[in-house]
This record gives structure tokens, C-alpha cells and sequence, in this order.
């Protein structure tokens, strides 16, 4: 059987395309006529380099002053926000702290503009306070971003806040009583509504005509004040036996003796 030669059926055999390949070995010498092994060798720099050139100069985009004009993240009803602390004055400080809303926005993500507005004004108080020094600041931004800032994005921010000439004392001030009125609230002074001569109508005044010679019941006679009426109700409570039964005097020979109250005999009890 191993000599043995048979026709396959050709029906049952799937057909393949002309083009399709039989995965025959095949020259190639036709198709490498004209080139010469190493013709399309191409030389190329590192990426690294182009990585860290295209990260700065992305960097620079994003906080190009150019770039901003135009657009705000304040909007036109700006006005409307009442708890935005410093708003710009000139033209040029307004593109500054549009720059410097971006910045925030990027250390704190997508934030409402409010938000977006009152971290700016904190940052803006620790840049202006003359009496910390860079290391400080640094740190106080970095607390109030919840994010580290590197060293050159720092220096950024600072020559943000010296472009900002028309921040005043009277913003931190303004900030500073608000704070305050928050915390303590505002004084509210009532009117009298009476006579302090009339006395109090709580009060139980202590007869004048009355015979002090009576003994004990002279001495009842005292004015109670209303802040000394829950106190005396506690001591009378307290005073006046309780019928309650206490879980210390019961004994072996509890029941016998309640018992011995009703029935005389001992025998019975």
C-alpha cells in the first residue's frame, strides 16, 4: 500500500487564487535589481532628547501670555462672583491672572470659577507677604494646591505675582474681616422691652407684711429664682423615699422577711 498511488478529489480540495501563495521558495533577484544591501540604512538622534525639548516647549505654551488673549476663565458676569478677593484693573494684569487661573487649574484640575478665584487669592496673599521667605511661600502654595511644585514652575509663578502691580493691602485686609465675620458673626443689640424697675415676673418676692416671728414658715418665704427651680426638684426627688426596688437588697432571705409582713406566724411566712 505505501507504493500505492491514488487521484484526490479534486471536488472535496478547496481552490486557491492565482495569486495567493503555495509557499514555494521564490527568487528575489528580479524585484533587488538596481540596490545594493545597506542602500536604505537611515541615521537618527535618540528620541530622548526630542522628548525632553518638545516637554518644555509645551510647557511654554501653556502659559504663553499671547496664547490668552482673547479668552477668560472669569467670563463676563465675573462681577457676580461677591467673594472674589483681587480682580484686575489694567489690561495687562488681567492677562496675568488669566495665566495664573490656568496654572491653578492645572494643579487642582477642572474646578468651578469660584473656586478656580479664591485659590488665586490665596496664593496671591503668601506671594505679597514681604515677610516670608521663597522656601516658605513655596511651601504654603504647595499646601494649598495639595500638589508638589517643581522649581522652575515656581519661579513662573513668582514673576506671575510680580506682574500683578495693582494687588493692594486693603484685599488681604478685606479678606481678613470677612473671615472674621464669619467666624464671631455680627452683634445684634435688642431693645428693653420693659421697666428693669419692675423686677423680674419669675420671681416670688417675700411678703414685707408678713409675721417673721412665725419660726420655719418665715423662712420659706424666700424669693426662688427660676434658675434654682430645677435644683430644688432634684433635691425633692432626691429627699423623698424611693419605691423603686433595689437590686443590692435582695438576699437569701428577702422574700421570708417581706413574707413575715403579711403572715404573723413564721410557720406560715
Amino acid at each position: 500500500n505505501s507504493n500505492l498511488v491514488l487521484q484526490a478529489d479534486r471536488s472535496i480540495i478547496d481552490r486557491r487564487g492565482r495569486n495567493e501563495a503555495t509557499g514555494e521558495v521564490l527568487s528575489l533577484t528580479s524585484h533587488l535589481k538596481g540596490t545594493k544591501m545597506g542602500d536604505r540604512a537611515q541615521r537618527t538622534r535618540p528620541e530622548r532628547n526630542n522628548k525632553k525639548q518638545k516637554k518644555e516647549e509645551d510647557h511654554a505654551s501653556k502659559y504663553d501670555i499671547g496664547r490668552f488673549k482673547g479668552q477668560t476663565l472669569l467670563g463676563d458676569s465675573a462681577d457676580d462672583a461677591s467673594r472674589i478677593l483681587y480682580r484686575p484693573k489694567t489690561q495687562e494684569t488681567k492677562q496675568t491672572y488669566e495665566v495664573l487661573l490656568g496654572f491653578i487649574q492645572e494643579a487642582i484640575g477642572d474646578q468651578a470659577r469660584s473656586i478656580l478665584c479664591g485659590a488665586a487669592d490665596e496664593v496671591l496673599i503668601v506671594l505679597k507677604n514681604d515677610k516670608l521667605r521663597d522656601k516658605d511661600r513655596k511651601s504654603e502654595i504647595e499646601a494649598l494646591l495639595s500638589t508638589k511644585i517643581p522649581e522652575q514652575r515656581f519661579a513662573f509663578v513668582v514673576n506671575l505675582g510680580k506682574k500683578i502691580t495693582d494687588w493692594t493691602a486693603d484685599d488681604k485686609n478685606g479678606k481678613e474681616d470677612e473671615e472674621i465675620d464669619e467666624t464671631y458673626g455680627v452683634n445684634v443689640e435688642f431693645e428693653d422691652s420693659g421697666d428693669e424697675d419692675d423686677g423680674d415676673e419669675n420671681e416670688v418676692h417675700e411678703d414685707e407684711d408678713g409675721d417673721l416671728s412665725e419660726g420655719e414658715e418665715a423662712k420659706m418665704d424666700y424669693t426662688i429664682q427660676e434658675k434654682n427651680l430645677n435644683k430644688a426638684a432634684a433635691n425633692d426627688n432626691f429627699t423623698r423615699p424611693s419605691k423603686a426596688l433595689q437590686p443590692h437588697s435582695i438576699d437569701a432571705f428577702w422574700l421570708q422577711r417581706n413574707l413575715s409582713k403579711v403572715y404573723p406566724e413564721a410557720t406560715d411566712a
